[in-house]
């Protein structure tokens, strides 16, 4: 069997595993390493199915280090730093968690604008230094000094297979940590309001991400402090979008090649479209 093959099989399973395991509630901590567990054996299986595979060419090893093993990565990372997460977590008020996960999210926001560079590939779907990072032959060129690639089994993986594997991780934590805040804040979701109109976003989300932070940049609410999130909440409970992952829509804008506020520039021409027919020109 192809172990590209093999990998969504595993994978598939995997997943239907995971989904019993329930982060929400009580004894967090127990069913975050349960999770773990499962992909840690998941992993083992596909190491010992690998070990004794050889590639049929480049282009299969180089499909396979960066999509398919780098999602067994991702998800043992996600699970192994969310419980250093949660094992540090804050017993107490309301208050003093809330600090600790914006602390935590600021650490994310800062270790995905130092691997800006390798984010920026993988969002732009890049793949014109894909044989340098994915072939485990390749003499793959170390951005900064680590000593943990010292001790990397290159068997199993190459140095930009994790890489990737742990800006997807952070991702995912960014997702989890912005949950926990909205329940923290108690934000109103948006099934506990009862909707009086009838009014559903029906653009492109990235369009609403953009008018978000366009209004987050040009401070009309609260006199400029309302922060990020605050104006993602209310716009997810007006027009009926989960916006949970805004924070990485936004960092796709950010990287346009050409206009960087295409939902602005439209709604400019449209408005002044509008007003030219209104007028009657």
């Amino acid at each position: 069997m192809s172990i590209l093959n093999y990998s969504n099989q595993l994978y598939e399973k995997l997943q239907l595993d995971l989904a019993v395991v329930k982060l929400e509630g009580d004894n967090r901590l127990i069913k975050l390493e349960s999770a773990f567990s499962l992909v840690d054996k998941a992993m083992d299986a596909l190491k010992r199915y690998l070990v004794s595979y050889k590639f049929e060419d480049e282009e299969q090893e180089i499909i396979f280090f960066k999509f398919y093993m780098s999602k067994f990565l991702k998800d043992s990372i996600f699970y192994s730093e969310l419980f250093g997460i949660e094992s540090n977590r804050p017993v107490g008020s309301r208050k003093y968690m809330k600090q600790f996960y914006e602390k935590e999210l600021r650490g994310v926001r800062d270790f995905l604008t130092d691997q800006q560079g390798l984010y920026n590939y993988m969002l732009l779907k890049k793949s014109h230094f894909d044989r340098t990072y994915f072939l485990r032959n390749s003499q793959s060129p170390i951005l900064k000094p680590n000593l943990f690639w010292h001790t990397l089994d290159t068997r199993f993986c190459t140095v930009y297979t994790v890489s990737f594997a742990r800006i997807e991780a952070t991702l995912a934590i960014s997702d989890y940590l912005y949950e926990e805040l909205t329940n923290l804040n108690g934000d109103l979701k948006i099934k506990d309001i009862p909707k009086k109109f009838n009014l559903t976003w029906t653009a492109p989300k990235v369009y609403l991400v953009e008018l978000i932070y366009s209004l987050k940049a040009s401070g009309v609410f609260n006199h400029g402090t309302a922060d990020i999130r605050e104006i993602a909440a209310i716009m997810e409970i007006l027009f009926d979008k989960d916006m949970k992952d805004y924070y990485r829509t936004f960092q796709e804008i950010r990287i346009r090649k050409r206009s960087r506020t295409v939902f602005l520039d439209l709604c400019k021409d449209k408005l002044e479209s509008y007003m030219e027919e209104s007028e009657g020109v």
